[in-house]
């Protein structure tokens, strides 16, 4: 593997070491049990490992939507990227997801911590799809284009 590749993952185990709470270590997160008693086997992929960036692109490709079901939220790269492919959000109302997913628009908001709110959403993706055309618009307002515009306080002008 590529040396970046390999460093990330130390990174990342590292840091996950450092700040994971010991209530949420994730010893008793079993999906495999659960998939298997709900039988769901053949509908279900399960891919519990690092992915190396050349091989992101394959998982956004197969996928309808991508779920961000968190208790706390810092901007998110997998959010952006999913942007970048046009992939509607299915978040919850922490961090800056309120701000960037726009619920029925570009993705559907569910609340923390609350499995039928999170079921809500995922219906609700199911049953009315999220136009991809509306995911690309959100992609090029959120383009580094017009974030610099933004910051340097201009309309795409020459001074």
């Amino acid at each position: 593997r590529r040396f970046t590749t390999r460093l990330k993952r130390v990174i990342f185990g590292a840091l996950k070491s450092m700040f994971l709470n010991k209530e949420s270590d994730e010893r008793n997160y079993r999906p495999l049990e659960l998939v298997a008693k709900l039988g769901l086997q053949d509908r279900v992929t399960i891919v519990n490992e690092f992915i190396p960036n050349e091989d992101v692109h394959k998982y956004f490709q197969v996928s309808d939507a991508i779920l961000l079901f968190y208790e706390t939220a810092t901007p998110s790269g997998v959010e952006s990227i999913a942007y970048n492919f046009r992939m509607p959000i299915l978040a919850t109302c922490v961090g800056h997801f309120p701000d960037t997913v726009k619920d029925g628009y570009n993705g559907y908001l569910a609340a923390p911590n609350d499995i039928e709110s999170m079921a809500s959403a995922m219906r609700k993706a199911i049953e009315k799809p999220i136009p991809r055309e509306n995911v690309a618009e959100t992609s090029r307002k959120m383009s580094w284009d017009n974030y610099a515009r933004a910051v340097l306080g201009t309309n795409g002008t020459s001074a």
